[in-house]
């Protein structure tokens, strides 16, 4: 394999597993790989009121609940396309930051969508807008600024 093909299916993968992150992210209510907030505060007494009365109380699992580790998942890759874009293109500083793009994106996301987080909310059109510059982040770094590497 050439250091072009390398680059390019490094890149290719890369936008494949952007979307899968961010979709995967945005269907789960956002980053909680590691369970949310309300999971590791220790309640001292939870009411008998939370336990299901019946077996008719149960909701069924829809697929739903592997979202998280998609969304992990498709971050994880996401890196390591970006470390291996970064390898092929031989550029030091902008291999940096084609590797950082995706934490400042997925920190941007991480503080729009509720899901990990409780202390603070954000309204749906700001969180929208915060979305959708961590997109934009990511898309431009990678379509105008990003290391290419010329077909030889």
């Amino acid at each position: 394999m050439t250091r072009y093909q390398a680059f390019r299916t490094a890149h290719v993968a890369g936008h494949v597993f952007w979307w899968v992150f961010i979709v995967a992210a945005m269907l789960d209510r956002g980053i909680c790989w590691f369970g949310s907030v309300d999971d590791l505060v220790w309640d001292s007494y939870r009411p008998l009121t939370d336990v299901p009365r019946r077996y008719a109380d149960y909701a069924p699992l829809d697929g739903f609940a592997q979202l998280g580790a998609i969304s992990l998942i498709g971050f994880c890759l996401l890196v390591l396309s970006a470390l291996a874009e970064a390898v092929a293109a031989r550029r030091l500083a902008a291999g940096i930051i084609t590797t950082a793009v995706p934490f400042v994106a997925a920190l941007l996301i991480w503080y729009a969508l509720p899901g990990g987080h409780r202390d603070f909310f954000l309204t749906p059109p700001a969180a929208l807008l915060v979305i959708l510059v961590a997109v934009a982040i990511r898309e431009v770094w990678e379509r105008k600024f990003a290391p290419a590497v010329a077909r030889t």
